[in-house]
């Protein structure tokens, strides 16, 4: 049995309140220390001709970054060479370069709620916060408390603050309003709805999926975790000591998200990850999805989709009355063996700026800085089309009410994902029923603890 404090304090952590309680007030104060003075003249150019190494994954925020590097090198002179990645080949890569204690990576992204605790207990991820009270290596104007206090308490392990969050996400309900007044479906208004939906809608017109979403075992429980939770279950006993995909509730969320996918997703469902089902979203081949709010620009890049979809946090439960949904954010951290620490908090610094989060509203990143969340260019921005505005309030609703815990008691975390997914292909594979698969899931859960 191992590390069960920590995924126990998890529960409370993970839930990412842009208010969080009045204590977090002093996890910030005591992180940001003897907060940088103001000082004059905060020299940008200190680090002037180095260059820095990223690894980033194929995200939006990264995408966009990589776009806008050179803004970064003419204010500071540091060069950045940037590598984008898919998720899994970037976690394989900084699996290499850091169990060499390679100092070929400075910079990378990392989601503190998946391999977190993995990381920090393998030591790869520097503590910034002496640099963030060194007022010779922070500028003045950096507010450390200008950041949801729930994503701080993400990015910190024990004391220790591991990187600055770039983003707030998590998955929403996409559905196309057009399909559903042409075929007089009403919008799902409680989680058992959407089945009901889907088989309307299948009904009406067969050349539409009637739902899609994520299939690839350990893409799985992201989308899933909501149908779980408003289904009045859970990943955890009801003690919280033990694995809970076997309770009847979650089982019963299982049923759903595996129902769904097996009666009206798309051929080869357990194949796709977001790339299948936001292609297939943006190509009007889907009526309905639970899909990441990160998505919202690569959606709504394919024509019509601005006008004929609606967005919101999944429906609650009919019968359990819960509404929980995922919500967390990614975070940028420096590498442990990095010999260019210095620069590298530069760059953090310049990439985490309100500025910079202001400008990466319109390419769908959600800030997880609270004045620019709630500033006058984020309400401009949302006004121009319902359905910015509409993604919006779901965004600041997961923002405020979203978990990032949905794995059993382990800091296995991604192992659990592989687990979960797992039983989820075997049921859309009809190799076992939703109660067998989880009380196997279980039983394997229990392995990691």
């Amino acid at each position: 049995m191992t590390t069960m404090p920590r995924a126990r304090a998890s529960t409370r952590s993970r839930t990412v309140g842009r208010r969080g309680p009045a204590a977090l007030a002093g996890l910030i104060a005591c992180l940001a220390g003897a907060a940088p003075a103001a000082a004059e003249g905060f020299d940008w150019k200190r680090y002037d001709g180095q260059t820095i190494n990223l690894v980033l994954t194929n995200h939006p925020w990264g995408n966009a970054v990589r776009e806008m590097a050179q803004q970064f090198t003419d204010k500071t002179g540091i060069k950045l060479r940037i590598e984008i990645l898919n998720e899994d080949p970037q976690r394989a890569r900084l699996n290499t370069l850091l169990q060499a204690k390679s100092s070929d990576v400075d910079v990378y992204i990392s989601l503190k709620i998946r391999e977190g605790a993995v990381y920090n207990k393998a030591g790869w991820y520097a503590d910034v916060t002496p640099m963030l009270n060194d007022p010779g290596q922070t500028a003045p104007e950096f507010k450390l408390d200008d950041f949801g206090a729930g994503l701080i308490r993400n990015e910190t392990f024990g004391g220790k603050l591991t990187g600055l969050p770039i983003n707030v996400e998590g998955p929403l309900f996409y559905w196309r309003k057009d399909i559903f007044a042409k075929c007089n479906v009403a919008v799902p208004e409680y989680l058992e709805d959407i089945l009901d939906a889907a088989r309307k809608i299948k009904a009406c017109d067969p050349s539409i999926n009637a739902w899609a979403a994520r299939g690839v075992r350990n893409a799985v429980p992201y989308p899933m975790a909501a149908f779980v939770f408003n289904s009045g279950g859970g990943f955890k006993s009801v003690d919280g000591t033990k694995p809970g995909l076997c309770r009847p509730e979650s089982v019963a969320g299982l049923t759903l998200y595996t129902d769904l996918l097996k009666d009206y997703g798309p051929v080869g469902a357990t194949n796709h990850s977001f790339p299948q089902v936001v292609e297939l979203l943006g190509q009007g081949k889907v009526a309905m999805t639970h899909e990441s709010s990160n998505e919202f620009s690569n959606i709504m890049k394919y024509p019509g989709r601005e006008d004929d979809l609606g967005i919101k946090i999944l429906p609650k439960g009919k019968a359990s009355g819960v509404s929980q949904p995922i919500g967390f954010g990614w975070g940028l951290s420096i590498s442990e063996y990095s010999r260019r620490k210095g620069p590298s908090w530069y760059f953090l610094q310049w990439a985490t700026s309100p500025e910079m989060q202001a400008t990466l509203v319109d390419r769908g990143v959600a800030p997880s800085r609270t004045s620019v969340f709630e500033g006058e260019g984020m309400r401009a921005w949302a006004s121009q089309k319902p359905v910015r505005q509409q993604w919006v309030t779901a965004v600041s609703e997961i923002s405020r009410r979203g978990t990032g815990d949905y794995a059993s008691p382990t800091d296995r975390v991604p192992e659990t994902r592989e687990i979960i997914g797992r039983a989820a292909q075997e049921v859309v594979l009809g190799q076992k029923t939703p109660q067998q698969a989880a009380c196997d899931a279980d039983a394997a859960l229990l392995k990691l603890q």
